[in-house]
């Protein structure tokens, strides 16, 4: 119903989907990064190298955008010439980032969510749900390539009043 918006529930997914990849790594992520099923890139912000296994939805995702005219080596329609300067790509980024975020809010509305959704939603959003499937923090944060658990931590809502009191309940089960 709202084909405008299918660029920012792509880029959702994919960034769920692979381990909460930040936007700027979306961003500059290449064609040549994607090896096999296998992604492989740095990190921008910390410089740490990733391999990540390609999922299906991610596939499908790349699927699509590989049908998709495109003048560049990049996977997402962001950057939209090589061998921009780093102060363009900065600039680029701050300018898609807008719309991704304002997109994202647009969906929200339009399903009825009243939270406010942003791209960082998504690496939270994948923190959250292996934190809920009982993944050890130490594996999450390892995988978002955190330097500490203290920041993963920050990632991780509070356990909801229902699961403290069924983790309460055992202490009378005998």
């Amino acid at each position: 119903e709202n084909p405008h918006l299918i660029d920012a529930k792509n880029y959702f997914l994919f960034s769920f989907y692979t381990r909460g990849m930040n936007y700027m790594d979306m961003l500059k992520l290449r064609w040549d990064d994607i090896r096999n099923d296998r992604i492989v890139y740095t990190r921008s912000k910390t410089g740490k190298r990733f391999v990540i296994k390609v999922l299906q939805p991610v596939q499908e995702i790349l699927d699509y955008y590989k049908t998709l005219p495109n003048n560049t080596g990049y996977v997402f329609p962001l950057l939209l010439k090589e061998n921009m300067t780093a102060m363009q790509i900065e600039h680029r980024k701050d300018k898609t980032l807008k719309k991704y975020n304002r997109d994202l809010k647009e969906i929200a509305n339009t399903q009825g969510i009243n939270t406010k959704i942003t791209s960082y939603v998504a690496r939270h959003s994948y923190a959250t749900f292996l934190k809920e499937k009982n993944v050890s923090t130490d594996k999450i944060s390892e995988s978002m390539g955190h330097a500490n658990l203290q920041v993963t931590m920050n990632y991780l809502k509070s356990f909801s009043n229902d699961d403290i009191d069924d983790s309460n309940d055992k202490l009378i089960e005998l």
